[in-house]
């Protein structure tokens, strides 16, 4: 099973285009017609209903058995330039999902559509989701054996648990386990981590709709 690395991830919020998410790519991925550098979008529901995109650019290393990600900052939309032409467009941010990049940040959507210059529109989002935020998210999905429910494929390399579809986790609302159990839980699976306090998992609870 391939294993997915988070490439720069406290610098998401600081990029905004697909080339910079390609600078950020190890050597490894070199782009050829062997291997596929593709970009997912993953949902995040808000508190007020709306969806936004999770953006990545994932990149397979079979050698080494591993997937790289570099993320942007969650969107609505992006800006482009569609191939042979010098205007901007806007489209919705869903239209990068499974789109493929080449050496040159050039984007491949799936209907044959090429883009130049695409560069994300970052959403304003209510709340700042921390490192902190998803590593508590993470934990008390595998602690509800939840995995098949929120993960999805998001490359056709990739595994099961390589991506968190997020709008997922609203229906996990009520099923959650005692705050007790998950500090528990967390302070075995993750001794390198402080344990959080009893409002810091609730806050995280909330910021995905599962509180």
């Amino acid at each position: 099973m391939a294993r997915l690395e988070w490439l720069q991830q406290e610098e998401c919020e600081n990029r905004r285009s697909i080339a910079d998410a390609v600078n950020v790519l190890p050597e490894h991925a070199i782009f050829d017609r062997v291997r596929t550098v593709e970009i997912s979008v993953g949902r995040l529901r808000l508190s007020s209903k709306q969806i936004v995109g999770l953006v990545g650019i994932f990149v397979e290393n079979a050698a080494a058995q591993t997937i790289s990600l570099v993320a942007l900052p969650s969107a609505k939309q992006f800006r482009a330039r569609p191939e042979g032409s010098q205007e901007l467009e806007t489209f919705d941010i869903f239209r990068l999902d499974r789109a493929t990049v080449d050496g040159c940040g050039t984007v491949e959507l799936v209907d044959g559509t090429r883009l130049r210059a695409v560069e994300v529109v970052p959403a304003l989002l209510p709340y700042n989701v921390t490192d902190l935020d998803w590593r508590i998210l993470h934990h008390i999905i595998a602690m509800m054996k939840a995995e098949q429910e929120c993960y999805t494929y998001p490359i056709r390399f990739a595994q099961p648990s390589d991506a968190l579809d997020c709008s997922k986790l609203p229906a996990l609302r009520g099923k959650v386990p005692p705050r007790k159990e998950i500090l528990r839980y967390i302070a075995k699976q993750d001794p390198a981590l402080k344990v959080p306090s009893r409002q810091k998992i609730d806050d995280t609870l909330h910021k995905f709709g599962m509180l």
